[in-house]
């Protein structure tokens, strides 16, 4: 155990060490862009799939006040949010069933 935390150690104080030495403009980094998902988007995956906010909670176990928040864009679906509703989009009653497991 006490090796983990040796080794979790080193890469925390080297991954800091890096991004101090971006900040200084001293190496590049890769940068991945992520396509944010629009509200209308979310909007629309939801009414194609649920009646309302509540009846998708029922169906996918999202809260409805989560997906509410995503609809009116004053919140936005992290990267395995994004996933899961594409997911739904492609193939609701697979994640019905597995919701409801």
């Amino acid at each position: 155990m006490a090796r983990k935390k040796i080794e979790f150690g080193d890469a925390l104080i080297e991954s800091l060490e890096e991004a101090l030495a971006w900040n200084r403009g001293e190496i590049a980094l890769e940068v991945v862009n992520v396509e944010p998902m629009s509200a209308e988007r979310i909007r629309a995956i939801r009414k194609k799939v649920a009646k309302s906010a509540k009846d998708f909670e029922r169906r996918f176990g999202i809260p409805a006040a989560t997906v509410n928040n995503w609809e009116q864009g004053r919140r936005a679906p992290d990267p395995a949010a994004r996933l899961l509703l594409k997911v739904i989009d492609a193939n609701p009653d697979v994640v019905e069933r597995a919701a409801s497991k």
